[in-house]
């Protein structure tokens, strides 16, 4: 028996998750065509949370849109690899990547808007960052355009973060 101010919940109406991945697989595929149409080599997949995907990765970096709350939840990620590879001494590197792990989330605090994310990759060894939006189900036709022209403005953060680990 239940407290009276616990209910269980009732989700028969809810989809199976075999069910919530093709209904958004459905809902995506303007979104890959666009992306495609921008010039990207865009593909479906599962992401690390069981979420149908469009990624699309090129120079700049990667690309991920899954279905939001309320529209397309577009991830514009870019990094910067191996950035103390040049330093000669293993143990400075290892120190000062330690020292890019600590000081990166207080940068981010200080210098980063809520939609924007700053960590450091351990597997490229260099600082990672991302830009986080939400783009209305009707445009799904123009999110290829609007990620070729916001993803290339990452470089800027991505320097930003860098300059201040100096």
């Amino acid at each position: 028996m239940l407290p009276d101010d616990i209910q269980p919940i009732d989700d028969s109406d809810s989809l199976l998750p075999d069910e919530s991945i093709a209904a958004d697989r459905q809902t995506l595929l303007p979104v890959l065509y666009s992306l495609k149409a921008a010039g990207y080599y865009a593909y479906g997949m599962l992401d690390e949370n069981n979420r149908w995907t469009i990624a699309a990765d090129d120079e700049l970096g990667r690309i991920d849109v899954r279905v939001g709350q309320d529209g397309y939840e577009v991830v514009l990620g870019m990094n910067s690899p191996g950035l103390y590879a040049d330093e000669e001494s293993i143990y400075k590197q290892a120190s000062r990547s330690r020292l890019a792990r600590i000081a990166i989330p207080r940068i981010a605090r200080g210098f980063l808007e809520p939609h924007q994310t700053a960590r450091w990759d351990d597997i490229d060894q260099g600082v990672a960052v991302a830009e986080h939006y939400e783009l209305p189900f009707a445009r799904a036709d123009a999110i290829g355009k609007f990620v070729r022209e916001n993803h290339p403005k990452l470089e800027d953060l991505l320097t930003l973060i860098e300059q201040q680990l100096d």
